[in-house]
């Protein structure tokens, strides 16, 4: 009787114990991916934090020199501005798009919308540059107007930091250019896509500062 009763115990012991093995294989790549994650988000954070030091000190100039006694005149600023803040709003949505079908597990669809997005992050820095030669070109005495020297230094910060978050996406896109079904792999592709996503975002929104203070200020 105990060596039967032993006997069909065993087999049902090896089925919890494949049971917990098959639970375990579920959660860990998920409890992974949220670590990895959270480190993502806390590194974003970090270079984030710089970079916010360094916008402010000089929106802080920008402020300190506009009271100052010298001549502050008014900056016409140039059109096409308007063009390349539109285009890097968009250029988010297109991205955030993307991320959605990488979690949906299309890469391919990722892939597109990324290029997408790396294409309308160039576009955005070539707008930039007409920005400049409009200003070079308009007769503006730039010694005379020091308020024409923050078109360059805000949109030039401001452009250096775009290049880091494009090198991002094509990196991503060369992540993705040729189907990857490995679970690892994946993960780490989401997980990069998580930390460039609130680096270009945050692009975004110290644009739409910059760009406020360029249209809106005055002495």
């Amino acid at each position: 009787m105990h060596g039967n009763t032993a006997s069909w115990r065993f087999p049902e012991s090896c089925v919890c114990i494949r049971e917990n093995r098959i639970v375990e294989s579920v959660i860990d790549p998920l409890a992974r991916e949220r670590e990895l994650n959270s480190t993502s988000r806390l590194t974003a954070i970090v270079v984030l934090a710089t970079v916010t030091m360094t916008f402010g000190a000089m929106i802080t100039v920008f402020i300190g020199r506009s009271q100052a006694e010298k001549f502050w005149g008014h900056l016409q600023v140039p059109s096409v501005l308007w063009l390349t803040t539109a285009v890097l709003l968009a250029s988010s949505a297109t991205f955030e798009i993307a991320r959605l079908h990488l979690k949906a597990g299309e890469q391919h669809v990722f892939f597109r919308y990324t290029a997408v997005t790396a294409a309308l992050g160039f576009a955005f820095l070539v707008g930039q540059i007409a920005a400049w030669l409009q200003i070079l070109h308009s007769g503006i005495v730039l010694a005379r107007n020091p308020h024409s020297w923050f078109v360059f230094l805000f949109t030039g910060l401001h452009g250096a930091h775009i290049v880091v978050g494009l090198a991002g996406l094509l990196y991503l896109l060369q992540r993705t250019r040729r189907p990857v079904t490995g679970p690892k792999y994946n993960m780490m592709t989401r997980v990069v896509a998580n930390g460039v996503a609130i680096f270009w975002h945050y692009l975004d929104f110290v644009w739409l500062v910059l760009f406020g203070l360029l249209i809106g200020w005055r002495r």
